[in-house]
């Protein structure tokens, strides 16, 4: 699915749930659609599963990982849900599974990379975000400097997202 489609997704199940503050209430959104979220000790490589069985949703996430992490695996898992519900992917006895582990952070399967996008669409909405850049000024995403790495570090702890997913989502956003 292209980046303006999932785009147009994630915003209409934002505002479809009235979800448009920052930070995203994100188990809130899991919940609202029906998805049961658990957190245990998963293996260091698996951040996170989501599994559609028989009408049911549920969404595991490793609570090794930080908060951070957490609300962005919940977010990729969602958009799972929404973008491969009809595929035939990883079958755990009739239920599809889909995992969200070191190879989706590879950037080679079509499938993880979708629900990467969808997760900073979500999270990090395009709007909002653009709003912030223009009312900052002039920022070097590109070089990095202190100023651009301190706006990095504000809007990743306004949003919730680690600062390696936001400034994934501005440089994304700046050569769109």
């Amino acid at each position: 699915m292209q980046r303006q489609k999932i785009q147009i997704l994630a915003n209409a199940i934002l505002n479809e749930h009235n979800l448009n503050a920052v930070p995203v209430k994100v188990e809130k959104l899991a919940k609202l659609i029906g998805a049961e979220v658990k957190r245990d000790n998963l293996k260091s490589s698996l951040s996170g599963f989501a599994v559609q069985k028989h009408g049911s949703k549920f969404i595991g996430i490793n609570s090794n990982e930080s908060a951070e992490r957490q609300r962005f695996t919940i977010a990729h898992e969602i958009g799972h849900l929404f973008l491969h519900k009809k595929d035939s992917v990883n079958y755990d006895l009739d239920g599809a599974m889909l995992f969200r582990d070191g190879h989706s952070k590879q950037g080679t399967d079509v499938k993880e990379i979708e629900a990467n996008r969808f997760a900073a669409e979500l999270l990090m909405p395009e709007v909002g975000l653009r709003q912030r850049l223009a009312a900052a000024g002039v920022v070097d995403l590109v070089g990095e400097d202190v100023k651009t790495s301190k706006l990095i570090s504000k809007l990743a702890k306004e949003y919730q997202v680690s600062t390696q997913a936001m400034s994934i989502r501005l440089t994304t956003l700046y050569f769109s």
